[in-house]
């Protein structure tokens, strides 16, 4: 099946809610031989012109093929009239920036939880250094076995929009993965703020909709840890308190996120 499009006309039109166009094309199958209906993609790709896709028309300008619509046209040949709307697709923004490459606030979200951890050692500020001293405090677990505590973990996403997918930090964002702040950032205090990630769709012909997830932790993300024999077991020792107990012998602080970065690379808008 060769199916041929023939523009029409065109047309520009400029008023108060901006300006649009069209295009038409009838297109004709020629091949009387041909019986079978083409599908409505194989008329539409026959014009040459693609949805969202800038086509450099010299009337219609910089405006944009939004929609499309098909209809049949003749009753002796396959013919069909398929008419473009165009129209220019702008990307809103609260943002006051001159610089049409800074990305737009979208939205900015915090959800708070309890995160359940183990605890050898009962310490007021469990914040000892991220170094092997043993954490002081009293001791909680029995022959080695924690005690479950719970602590405050705070979820921030922050949600920008770009024009363009290559001013989105894709590069940056893969390289901070995992690591902490090294200085204060959306309010939280150096090191307490952990990338988790970022996630990127297309919302628009020229819309980028990016959402950025830090984690904050109450304890910088350090975690208490007993010392352990070469089987994997706790190693104990009776409590120096005569309380006739055994309990773990020594147990440190780890950080298990030990990499540190400035997060000021993601470009990313202040929300507050």
């Amino acid at each position: 099946m060769t199916l041929d499009a023939f523009e029409q006309s065109r047309g520009f039109e400029q008023g108060t809610d901006g300006r649009s166009g069209t295009r038409e094309f009838l297109v004709v199958e020629n091949d009387s031989t041909v019986t079978a209906q083409p599908s409505m993609g194989q008329v539409i790709r026959s014009t040459g012109v693609r949805l969202y896709v800038p086509d450099s028309d010299p009337v219609l300008g910089n405006l944009i093929p939004l929609s499309v619509s098909v209809r049949t046209q003749g009753d002796k040949q396959i013919q069909y009239l398929v008419s473009f709307k165009y129209g220019l697709e702008t990307v809103g923004s609260d943002d006051t920036t001159d610089d049409p490459s800074a990305p737009s606030f979208v939205a900015f979200n915090i959800s708070q939880r309890p995160v359940a951890i183990d605890l050898w050692r009962a310490n007021d500020g469990i914040l000892p250094t991220d170094n092997n001293e043993d954490v002081e405090g009293t001791p909680v677990d029995e022959a080695g076995e924690p005690v479950t505590a719970f602590i405050i973990q705070q979820e921030l996403e922050l949600q920008v929009r770009y024009e363009k997918f290559a001013d989105v930090p894709n590069i940056d964002s893969l390289y901070l993965v995992a690591k902490r702040n090294d200085q204060a950032y959306l309010g939280a205090e150096a090191g307490s703020l952990l990338f988790t990630g970022m996630s990127v769709s297309r919302d628009g012909i020229n819309s980028y909709n990016a959402s950025f997830t830090f984690v904050w932790d109450q304890f910088n993300h350090r975690r208490q840890a007993p010392k352990r024999d070469q089987n994997g077991e706790v190693i104990v020792q009776e409590d120096p308190n005569n309380t006739g107990f055994y309990i773990a012998e020594t147990v440190v602080m780890k950080q298990p996120f030990p990499d540190t970065a400035s997060f000021q690379s993601l470009g990313l808008p202040d929300p507050v």
